[in-house]
């Protein structure tokens, strides 16, 4: 956090990207005295340790956005907040609810993570925009706000959001969208999400009626589970 504020006062006077990449909450599970004193009302000494170390990325996000508000760039510095993944539920004491799954998994609670874009001057506060966005579309977005243009030989898989979240477009960003991780791999078409494992038959869940996916409907939409599996492959 001291050395991405101290970046930000270096810069302030040219254009800067700047990627803040911090290890908490993370193994190994280490906290400071002071603040897992703010959250001793917790029993569970894991679950305390978390939301200590929690607590203390919340404060190093705060230097930084003060920083750059301090020296005068918040009206021109776009801010993104995402978590690389879901929590590992089983050896940190995260929380990923409603949602099934954990770090590793392509559920929802492996891949459906906070997602946060600041902006002042042209992202309205506190607006919530539903439809699916993956990380894949930073790389567009950033580029096409930078001046960049996309051509035949200038590709992204991702697309550029600002349009999408400032109603320019009423589309959805996408309609499809695919993961893999080690032997898995998962497709959203829609509301529609299959999961692909080599040892079992695939999964399919609706998660416009089903976002924890508790239901597997693959054998009573066999039809929905063929056609996803045939896109998932190509």
């Amino acid at each position: 956090g001291d050395e991405c504020v101290d970046f930000v006062k270096r810069h302030k006077n040219e254009p800067f990207f700047l990627f803040a990449s911090f290890n908490a909450p993370h193994a190994p599970m280490q906290a400071t005295d002071t603040d897992l004193e703010l959250f001793n009302h917790i029993k569970n000494e894991k679950r305390r340790k978390y939301c200590a170390m929690v607590y203390r990325l919340d404060v190093n996000i705060g230097k930084i956005m003060e920083a750059v508000k301090n020296e005068g760039l918040a009206e021109n510095t776009l801010v993104v907040f995402i978590s690389d993944n879901g929590g590992p539920v089983d050896s940190n004491a995260s929380i990923n609810a409603p949602f099934n799954g954990q770090k590793g998994i392509l559920l929802e609670g492996g891949i459906h993570v906070p997602f946060m874009m600041n902006w002042p001057t042209k992202i309205p506060a506190g607006k919530t925009y539903e439809n699916p966005v993956i990380s894949l579309d930073f790389a567009a977005t950033f580029f096409e706000l930078a001046g960049g243009k996309i051509s035949d030989e200038v590709k992204f898989d991702g697309v550029n959001l600002m349009p999408f979240i400032n109603g320019q477009f009423n589309e959805k960003p996408h309609e499809i969208m695919n993961w893999r991780f080690t032997i898995s791999a998962a497709i959203r078409d829609g509301s529609w999400k299959l999961v692909r494992l080599p040892d079992r038959l695939p999964m399919l869940y609706d998660l416009s009626s089903d976002i924890s996916e508790q239901n597997n409907v693959a054998l009573e939409n066999l039809e929905k589970t063929k056609t996803m599996l045939k896109k998932l492959g190509d």
